[in-house]
């Protein structure tokens, strides 16, 4: 069986916006729970994204780069112990222009078989981070923190 993650939205924004903020630093570390590249992503070079406190949060290796329509990537989050004893991952990123101001993104999480941990942390984790990104590109401000409150 395999395990894959895959979530579709709208966005209202010009492909070349949502390219720069899933690559650019500065973006990221607005909707991507603080998190940022620590440089910009080059074909087969390995990355890390870095946590406010510079601790890394997550490594990999840069797949793909084909600006502004799509970055493959490994993902390897090592913020936790049990995560980081897991294999790593895929994502994929697909940008499709969907009208006038209207970009279609595709995100693709998958080669989790083996990353059940993972799979279960990315599952939602994933839909708060691509709401906060719509967000920020439709509003200017990203979302708020999510209360951990009922």
């Amino acid at each position: 069986m395999t395990v894959q993650h895959i979530y579709q939205l709208y966005i209202r924004a010009e492909i070349d916006d949502l390219w720069r903020a899933l690559t650019d630093p500065e973006s990221t570390r607005q909707y991507f729970h603080a998190t940022h590249w620590i440089s910009p992503p080059v074909v087969g070079e390995a990355f890390q994204t870095h946590l406010p406190d510079g601790g890394v949060a997550v490594d990999g290796v840069v797949e793909v780069v084909e600006p502004p329509r799509r970055l493959v990537h490994t993902w390897h989050p090592v913020y936790d112990d049990d995560l980081a004893a897991e294999p790593p991952s895929r994502v994929a990123w697909e940008l499709t222009p969907a009208g006038d101001g209207l970009t279609h993104l595709r995100l693709t999480h998958s080669a989790l078989d083996q990353s059940p941990l993972t799979s279960e942390n990315v599952r939602d984790g994933w839909v708060f981070i691509l709401d906060s990104l719509k967000t920020l590109l439709e509003t200017g401000s990203p979302l708020p923190p999510p209360s951990l409150m009922p």
